[in-house]
């Protein structure tokens, strides 16, 4: 390994590489004495004075700069603000890069939701979440890409991530520029938000660990200081300690559930776990490839002592995806309204909104009143709907998504939602109710496809309030079936940067 200070001393000439797609990755490797440490590893170096924070912040630079072309996971980069507040502090990450998903407020910084409506939104105020990220000494190199309002794979303002693992693919969901940075080796830990799976869907395309806490576990990402039916906050990492700690320090300490605190490690508690290989009904079944990974994922936890039994899937996916459609578009009309009256154009020409978006928010004007009443009722109702599993079974195991990695552009912004909304709800299907009940959920990194050679994760998904159950899991798997050195081609493990 070449000495750290003389690394950090090189010349950065051969940064642009990584912006040519076709290089074979074996040909230019280069050794980056600090793409093996997590999160939590290198804020020890950072204590133990053998880096300091500035320095590190430095490094995550030139690898952004170096693979953001490549990749397209930034969308407002925030180095001199970094580079000014990258002093060394006795803090749980103490001074570490990191990168924050554009679906927070954090004061100061461009906030957009990936949208030309709100490409000029700067917000004055951290939100309590944001705050405790920099508490802790994570220090803010970047806000990464989103699609448009978390709708679809990319926006009209940002465009797509592309997958670090075979550029021809997606990242999936809204958290997809975090993922393929952290998939990337940008950083080893990234901000996301999980309103319907963008935690764990991303984390599945990549290859990573990504966790959904349970509602009202986190610090409060909204701007009002409650909670989102919907959405949570929460990690994307490289390893399962550095997850934990993420959860310990943005964890609400008078929230809805006693602190959890650090969880260090497995248990040795054997689980009861409830396999749904078929999925949601209403929709197709895993595709084979995605099924063959979570066999061999059962197989593991058998292994491992784990019971694990076969049951049907508790939710009717597409009586779910009908209602949320009911319950939810009807609320984007007052933007597209907005976009409306300051442009004085019809809702397709606005150029403040993509075709997607804007077909979204005007089929959910064509719904009736009894329609909006049945989709609010029944999520209303939905806090019962995985009860009776729970009642003999510990944690409910599938595929992240019953699909393969959407390949890049599969999905577009230009696209007419009624032609895409049914594909999106399929990838979705499994993640999506466990968000609508509140409990928490993960992805973990377990195979690839034996068709497509792309990652394949599995999620596990536990009563509301059992986080610290999974961490636990987590924790067995990746000691089991370790990931951490598994690297993508289109990484800074691979290329000089």
């Amino acid at each position: 390994m070449m000495n750290r200070r003389a690394f950090l001393a090189s010349s950065t000439a051969a940064a642009g590489v990584a912006a040519v797609p076709g290089i074979a990755p074996a040909h230019i490797q280069m050794d980056d004495p600090f793409i093996a440490y997590d999160a939590l590893g290198m804020a020890e170096l950072v204590k133990s004075k053998e880096v300091t924070a500035a320095e590190l912040t430095e490094v995550v630079i030139r690898r952004a700069e170096a693979l953001n072309p490549a990749l397209n996971f930034m969308a407002t980069p925030t180095y001199e603000r970094a580079r000014s507040a990258s002093s060394t502090r006795e803090t749980r990450f103490a001074g570490v890069p990191f990168l924050v998903k554009d679906m927070v407020d954090v004061g100061g910084i461009r906030r957009t939701d990936g949208s030309r409506f709100l490409a000029a939104n700067i917000p004055a105020q951290s939100v309590a979440y944001t705050q405790a990220l920099e508490t802790s000494g994570l220090n803010i190199v970047g806000i990464t890409v989103v699609p448009e309002f978390a709708n679809g794979l990319d926006s009209e303002l940002y465009g797509a991530a592309r997958n670090p693992w075979n550029l021809n693919y997606s990242c999936v969901a809204s958290s997809s520029g975090s993922a393929g940075a952290v998939a990337a080796g940008i950083v080893p830990l990234a901000h996301g938000t999980d309103g319907g799976g963008s935690n764990r869907l991303p984390t599945s395309a990549c290859h990573l660990f990504g966790f959904k806490p349970s509602r009202g576990r986190m610090l409060s990402g909204e701007t009002y200081g409650g909670h989102d039916v919907f959405k949570t906050n929460g990690p994307i990492s490289r390893t399962v300690r550095d997850a934990a700690a993420l959860l310990e320090v943005c964890e609400d300490p008078i929230g809805e559930f006693a602190p959890i605190g650090f969880i260090e490690g497995p248990s040795q508690r054997r689980l009861r776990i409830a396999y749904t290989r078929q999925g949601a009904s209403g929709f197709e079944p895993p595709v084979y490839s995605v099924a063959e990974v979570q066999d061999r994922a059962a197989a593991l936890l058998q292994d491992l002592g784990h019971e694990v039994i076969e049951i049907a899937h508790p939710i009717n996916g597409e009586e779910y995806a009908q209602r949320f459609r009911w319950a939810f578009l009807p609320k984007f009309a007052p933007m597209l309204q907005r976009a409306m009256d300051i442009t004085g154009r019809g809702p397709l020409e606005t150029g403040l909104l993509s075709h997607m978006a804007a077909t979204m928010m005007i089929e959910g004007l064509s719904y009736t009143p009894d329609q909006i009443a049945q989709g609010l009722a029944y999520f209303d109702g939905m806090a019962g709907t995985y009860a009776g599993v729970f009642d003999d079974f510990d944690v409910i195991f599938s595929a992240t998504s019953p699909v393969e990695t959407p390949r890049y552009g599969s999905i577009r912004h230009q696209d007419d939602f009624a032609h895409k909304g049914l594909e999106l709800e399929h990838i979705l299907s499994m993640t999506s109710p466990v968000n609508a009940v509140g409990d928490c959920a993960m992805n973990v990194p377990l195979g690839f496809s034996d068709a497509t050679g792309m990652p394949v994760g599995s999620m596990f998904h536990a009563p509301m309030g059992q986080d610290a159950l999974l961490l636990q899991l987590a924790y067995e798997l990746e000691q089991a079936q370790p990931w951490v050195d598994q690297w993508a081609p289109f990484s800074a493990k691979h290329i000089p940067t």
